[in-house]
């Protein structure tokens, strides 16, 4: 049985497998060891590249994997060999490139240890690699239902989207389990209140009494976000986000960031410990998307689920779903959740939001200094902009459209580069977006998800970089209910709001502020590689520009990526390593 990919236990469907697994087998090395990878493709139609996601690259802009941008397909029965530093150390994981082939399995874990223990680390860590799952579809045709919204096409019936919490609408992508490690359980119905499963096996994870673990949770997700908690647990340590450490506090005032639960978007990252401080017994690890299925008929239950079982305990025990999990939030013992991308939960939840920015990093405060004057201000919106009908993904109304060849090698070549003419404030061009940044200067971006082809909670992940999370920007939403109600009032789009294709500060001091924007994080600020952009909000980063290369920065939504909302960034062109 070790050999079958079980998944939820639902029927079959394609899938591609790495070394014969599924997911991939997870690579494990020490920071700045020189990762030789052999990648062959051994599809008989369909070409591919990997990329090695969080690691930056530094001096190999040619092994970042992004097709079209960094090198060319692998072709099938081809061999492409990826050489690269192990740098930074932390959670990561590698995944496909092309098209949607991470929705069909094309990924894998990759966890990168430190040379020297900086912060205590439990001696035993476990890796959950989470993927939402569909029964029936390869990626063309989820792609295609995405665009086109239908089902049945005799019956040319619109596939309905479903609702976060609060209230934005998920792009049309249904699915009907979630996977732990390629292991989960598909929720049939619900009878009393309790809803039934196929009892399909799960991922098991073997814990101590009295013993601390880390849980390295990794979200492989084509589209949708998870809220991950442990029955049976109340207190999580966050410990890092993408591989960088963070915290509650600052200096001497350093403390944990303890939580019921967080939220993971696809392409992020999450450490947590674990107390095992029960005795004994078997707990779920549960991550539940965050849609709001309370008015679905039938009821329908989406989450990834993987069993917490400590040593003694009898393997025939197997947990369900805890029918009551949201009895122990009540208004003398709320439960705090992390990295929300809205403001509140519904009143009776009992559920206050702790957003990303509220965190902060555990480096040493000397490390901000390079960043805290920035250089120059750039705004991009991702959105799904235009008039009705016709509301592709793209960035400043740029849908991406990749080369023929790669950029890092042939961008002197580009045919497909973007015309003025041909783009502007009310307009959506097709073309190669792209923007050149310069060596060793700071840029501070202002990513925003405005106008009316605003979108749900957009997780933007930049290539070739960390950055700092300066501030976020949210709308307004009614507290009671939880529902979003309106933009921001910080930013004003420029031309009509079918687009915002161009924006700047509602408040004209605001863009020579430098440092004085309200709310700006210059003590402390969390890093990341990849961040949400709220619903009708903004986030503000900073990064230097000290790795020449061409740098992917795109929605790690597949569906979205692939429609185009997505560019590039030229970074130090006069620097880029001669072997190119």
């Amino acid at each position: 049985m070790s050999k079958v990919l079980t998944a939820d236990g639902y029927g079959s469907r394609l899938v591609i497998a790495l070394n014969g697994k599924f997911p991939g087998p997870t690579i494990e090395a020490y920071e700045d060891q020189t990762m030789i990878i052999h990648v062959r493709n051994l599809m008989h139609t369909d070409s591919t590249t990997i990329h090695w996601h969080g690691m930056h690259q530094k001096g190999t802009p040619g092994s970042d994997g992004v097709a079209f941008i960094s090198q060319t397909p692998i072709l099938p029965g081809q061999t492409f060999t990826y050489r690269f530093s192990a740098q930074p150390h932390g959670s990561s994981f590698y995944h496909a490139h092309i098209g949607d082939q991470r929705s069909m399995g094309l990924y894998g874990g990759l966890i990168i240890y430190p040379r020297y223990k900086f912060f205590s680390q439990p001696q035993v860590g476990f890796t959950v690699l989470l993927q939402d799952w569909n029964h029936d579809d390869e990626p063309e045709t989820l792609y295609q239902r995405m665009i086109n919204g239908v089902y049945d096409l005799s019956k040319f019936t619109l596939i309905e989207p479903t609702q976060s919490i609060d209230g934005a609408n998920f792009s049309r992508f249904h699915i009907h389990s979630a996977l732990i490690n390629g292991k989960g359980r598909f929720y049939t119905g619900r009878l009393n209140n309790i809803f039934a499963h196929n009892g399909a096996p799960l991922e098991t994870f073997e814990v101590e009494y009295g013993k601390s673990y880390r849980f390295r949770v990794i979200s492989a997700s084509t589209l949708y976000p998870f809220r991950v908690y442990v029955q049976g647990h109340r207190d999580l340590n966050i410990r890092a986000s993408d591989g960088f450490e963070i915290a509650r506090g600052t200096g001497i005032n350093i403390s944990d960031l303890i939580v019921e639960s967080f939220i993971i978007h696809p392409g992020e990252r999450y450490d947590f410990t674990l107390n095992a401080n029960q005795n004994g017994g078997t707990y779920l690890l549960v991550a539940e998307s965050i849609e709001d299925l309370s008015k679905k008929s039938p009821p329908e239950y989406h989450a990834a689920e993987a069993i917490i079982r400590y040593k003694g305990t009898s393997s025939s025990t197997y947990p369900n779903k805890d029918s009551s999990v949201q009895s122990h939030c009540t208004s003398s013992t709320p439960c705090v959740t992390f990295n929300c991308p809205y403001l509140y939960y519904p009143t009776n939840n009992y559920r206050p939001c702790l957003t990303f920015d509220k965190a902060n990093s555990n480096e040493s405060l000397s490390k901000f200094k390079e960043i805290q004057n920035a250089d120059e201000t750039l705004f991009f919106n991702f959105a799904f902009p235009g008039e009705p009908r016709y509301t592709p993904g793209s960035v400043n109304g740029h849908q991406f459209i990749s080369p023929t060849s790669p950029i890092l090698t042939n961008e002197k070549d580009l045919t497909t580069n973007c015309r003025n003419s041909d783009c502007g404030e009310d307009k959506i061009c097709n073309c190669t977006y792209s923007v050149e940044l310069s060596s060793n200067r700071v840029y501070q971006f202002v990513l925003t998800n405005l106008g009316n082809g605003r979108g749900w909670s957009h997780p933007i992940h930049l290539h070739g970089h960390y950055f700092y999370v300066m501030k976020m920007g949210f709308g307004s939403y009614n507290q009671a209910s939880g529902k979003f109600l309106t933009s921001t009032t910080d930013i004003e789009c420029i031309g009509s709001r079918n687009y915002c294709n161009s924006a700047r500060w509602a408040n004209i001091t605001w863009k020579n502020a430098g440092n004085s924007i309200p709310g700006l994080r210059l003590d402390y600020p969390p890093e990341k590689d990849t961040i949400i952009i709220p619903t009708g909000g903004y986030v503000i980063i900073r990064f230097k520009a000290n790795n020449p290369g061409a740098w992917f920065f795109h929605c790690h939504i597949d569906l979205h990526n692939t429609n185009g909302m997505g560019m590039v960034l030229l970074e130090s062109k006069d620097k880029w390593p001669d072997y190119l």
